[in-house]
């Protein structure tokens, strides 16, 4: 820690409850918004479902100016949630909309600087998510469970690789039936 006090829960919390007033989300259950130290290279996280903010004290007390944007940022998915249903896209149109009744740009990613511990080990890596309905491909570095082309929802194989030539070749070329014999599906 750097010495700079964070605001309290109660206090940020408070916000919620101001921002929740300017979108008119219904009173329901309290969001319950907390430090966690363990968060690497996160700003903040919201568990919509269960109401519930989680913020990056250590990005966080380095950029105190940005503590307010984090936190409204991860309200408005508990927002957008609470108001649209839990279809809604993470950062899709109603998030963005409520991002911009608060005034702020819908920006998606923090600009926070990451200091080298603090930065993610993750391999990188790509996915092939094939739908098991129409057989419909999508290679991307984010698996989206969003419904298919086809209509079809929750019915993906997905399968992933490192994020090299080697790695997209072997997802490009996999077939249907390969994509679920590996992921252990049987033949339909």
């Amino acid at each position: 820690m750097m010495g700079r006090v964070l605001p309290t829960p109660d206090l940020l919390e408070a916000r919620v409850v101001e921002m929740f007033a300017l979108w008119r989300v219904p009173l329901g259950a309290p969001v319950v918004v907390s430090w966690n130290s363990r968060l690497r290279s996160t700003a903040g996280r919201a568990f919509y479902r269960e109401g519930r903010i989680e913020l990056n004290p250590a990005l966080l007390e380095r950029s105190p100016d940005q503590i307010d944007t984090v936190l409204v940022h991860e309200a408005a998915h508990v927002a957008a949630h609470r108001l649209f249903g839990s279809r809604c896209p993470a950062h899709g149109r109603h998030w963005r909309g409520l991002m911009r009744l608060a005034g702020l740009p819908p920006d998606v990613t923090h600009a926070l600087p990451v200091p080298l511990g603090q930065r993610s080990r993750r391999r990188e890596r790509i996915y092939l998510r094939v739908c098991d309905a129409c057989g419909g491909r999508r290679i991307a570095r984010i698996v989206r469970y969003d419904a298919c082309a086809c209509g079809a929802v929750r019915r993906f194989f997905v399968l992933r690789a490192p994020a090299t030539a080697g790695g997209l070749d072997a997802l490009r070329n996999m077939s249907l039936a390969e994509a679920r014999e590996r992921c252990g599906t049987a033949l339909k």
